[in-house]
């Protein structure tokens, strides 16, 4: 048996959502009388604060439809129609149909708020103790909901959380795939780095070939000694050139593929939303 259900019984006031058909109707006729009727004065209501003496037709009507909806167990409905007749005509009976409309729902959360609402409004010792039962019930209900241990309402629906898998689990395709890429710049870097080192190494022996040709013109040499030592140059250009255009590319590439896995581990600081707030994340590397 639910909370809320066992918070109606045992000689106490049993609650709306826990009456017979015939009671149940009673108790919300009683409530839209309240919500449509002039408030009592009472001593204790805030000063200077007027109470109306005629209700519109159209919240009048707004909370026939939500009564109804509510004997019928659509309480998605009901509680459209209760919060519309509340911007017509703010009532005290009508935040305590909200609450009901929530709590048999199973909207822990809203039907708490609702229960708070009315017990700001000094209602009667019979409807606060009433509303502290519920709101007493709700609030267990969510605290059970934070513990994700699933929850029977009123009605006899069973609540259950959805389960939210480890953190770890979440970002470990995210983690892998940017290690993954951070690794392959770093290959791509090095290997990159290396041929840009052997460019060098035989742009040197061009030069110097180069240099051994123009020695041996200015010295009168025949070009049977020359050309072999201008074909070792040239050769040394060709490899150096080749060399270095394919260092420069794997070093830029390794750059950015270091720099998008750098990107996919995620942001250094991170904000989630949760049921109490806001949550803050602080990422770093060493």
């Amino acid at each position: 048996m639910s909370e809320a259900n066992r918070g109606g019984r045992g000689g106490g006031i049993p609650p709306v959502g826990s009456m017979s058909e015939a009671k149940r109707g009673g108790v919300l006729a009683v409530l839209a009388v309240l919500a449509i009727a002039p408030l009592p004065a009472r001593g204790d209501a805030p000063s200077g604060e007027s109470i109306p003496t005629q209700i519109p037709a159209k919240a009048r009507s707004l909370v026939n439809r939500g009564r109804a909806a509510h004997d019928a167990g659509d309480y998605p409905a009901a509680i459209a129609a209760f919060t519309q007749a509340y911007v017509i005509a703010p009532s005290p009976a009508l935040l305590f149909n909200l609450a009901q409309a929530y709590r048999l729902q199973g909207n822990c959360d809203d039907a708490a708020l609702m229960y708070r609402r009315y017990l700001a409004t000094s209602p009667s010792p019979e409807q606060r103790a009433l509303a502290e039962t519920h709101l007493a019930s709700v609030e267990r209900c969510l605290h059970k909901l934070a513990l994700h241990i699933p929850v029977e309402i009123a009605t006899g629906r069973v609540i259950v959380p959805a389960a939210e898998p480890p953190a770890s689990i979440l970002a470990a395709p995210a983690s892998q795939r940017a290690r993954i890429e951070k690794d392959i710049g770093l290959g791509l870097a090095i290997g990159g780095g290396v041929s840009l080192a052997v460019a060098a190494y035989y742009a040197i022996q061009a030069h110097e070939a180069e240099n051994d040709v123009e020695a041996a013109f200015a010295r009168g040499g025949r070009w049977a000694d020359i050309a072999p030592i201008d074909a070792r140059g040239r050769s040394a250009a060709t490899t150096a050139t080749w060399f270095g255009a394919g260092g420069a590319l794997g070093l830029a590439g390794g750059i950015v593929t270091y720099l998008i896995g750098r990107r996919d581990e995620g942001p250094p600081l991170t904000v989630t939303t949760t049921r109490n707030g806001l949550q803050l994340g602080v990422r770093w590397a060493y």
